[in-house]
């Protein structure tokens, strides 16, 4: 193959920020083509849970956030693909010094349309107290959250795109930028340049090294995450999806497997990309912290989990947008463990700049 088709855009990554991208570009109109080096969704996102919420510690976070959780609720009618949204709540258990603030910005998203409402200690016992225990300050309760399958939405996604027109290449992989007169033009793929007035690097924990070796400044860094998967001694019904920022602790119910999973920061910078096998150390660091705040956790049983890597920002609020000084090249990584919930913001923002600056 001496070439491939040129686009108006040329999305590098079929994650699932990358897919949301390459649908929502296709579906305003520009022709646009999404270059994977394996299958679309194969990277981290294939190690997702796919949870979707709204609230976070920081406002920013919960706008984006709101901006994905009305677009997975609608997904068929968005994209005409249908992936069902399993519903099952969502448990946020705030810092103990940050029950003030929790409480004002649950009442803000509440407000915009994301049913969500705080729980004092008392109500949260009341509840939950079957399956939580410790210190807390209180809680936030969304009970509209919930998760999508990942796997399923970024193949839904691509299919979208590819009936409005997008053009999807998989198992080719890009080697560098394609550049005139110090502007890019394009990516070179081992398949053939992929000719394109602006590119979208939306390659997850891939993109620190592929800057680094294009020679582009940046302050991303790959970071390891892992999920296990417990099974609790005996059934528990009604289990939501949470986080607990006392303990470190995230996950959500696996209703197949009749378990639950759980996620523990690692904190450990990793040089690639790609799936990892779990760590046990840090299997047991996850059953640890589990014990302490989830009554289920101490008799719980291993039953494998999940273990890849992810483009991590010093802010955690992600770098969506064009690099200074190379308006042609724009990023759309480093959500930090959070770009699934994310991806339909993502997809707006970049369209965003690209219409701005689009003759």
């Amino acid at each position: 193959m001496s070439g491939l088709p040129s686009a108006d855009v040329a999305v590098v990554g079929a994650g699932i920020v990358g897919a949301a991208i390459f649908h929502e570009l296709a579906d305003r109109g520009l022709k646009v083509t999404a270059v994977d080096a394996h299958r679309g969704g194969g990277g981290t996102t294939a190690r997702c849970g796919g949870v979707v919420r709204a609230y976070h510690d920081d406002p920013v976070l919960s706008d984006r956030s709101l901006v994905g959780w009305r677009y997975f609720r609608s997904f068929a009618e968005r994209t005409g693909v249908d992936v069902p949204f399993q519903s099952c709540g969502f448990l946020y258990l705030p810092a103990l010094d940050r029950a003030q603030y929790a409480q004002a910005e649950t009442a803000r998203i509440a407000a915009a349309g994301a049913p969500a409402e705080w729980l004092p200690p008392h109500e949260l016992t009341r509840r939950f107290g079957g399956l939580v225990r410790g210190d807390a300050c209180g809680a936030v309760w969304e009970p509209d959250a919930g998760y999508i399958d990942a796997d399923e939405t970024v193949r839904g996604f691509l299919l979208a795109g590819q009936r409005k027109g997008g053009r999807l290449v998989e198992g080719v992989t890009v080697r560098g930028p394609v550049r005139q007169d110090g502007r890019i033009t394009g990516v070179d793929t081992d398949s053939g340049v992929v000719r394109a007035r602006s590119v979208v690097l939306a390659t997850g924990a891939w993109t620190p090294s592929l800057l680094t070796s294009w020679g582009v400044p940046h302050d991303l860094w790959t970071q390891a995450i892992q999920v296990d998967l417990r099974l609790p001694a005996a059934p528990v019904a009604g289990h939501p999806a949470y986080m607990d920022d006392i303990h470190d602790l995230n996950g959500r119910p696996h209703p197949d497997a009749a378990g639950i999973y759980v996620g523990h920061p690692t904190g450990l910078r990793t040089p690639g990309a790609g799936h990892q096998p779990l760590d046990p150390q840090h299997s047991a660091r996850i059953r640890a912290a589990a014990a302490r705040r989830l009554r289920w956790a101490g008799d719980s049983r291993a039953c494998g989990g999940l273990r890849a890597a992810e483009c991590y920002a010093p802010d955690t609020r992600a770098r969506v947008g064009p690099l200074v000084g190379d308006p042609a090249l724009l990023l759309a990584t480093g959500f930090s463990g959070g770009g699934f919930k994310m991806a339909p913001w993502a997809a707006t923002e970049v369209l965003r700049h690209l219409t701005s600056t689009t003759p």
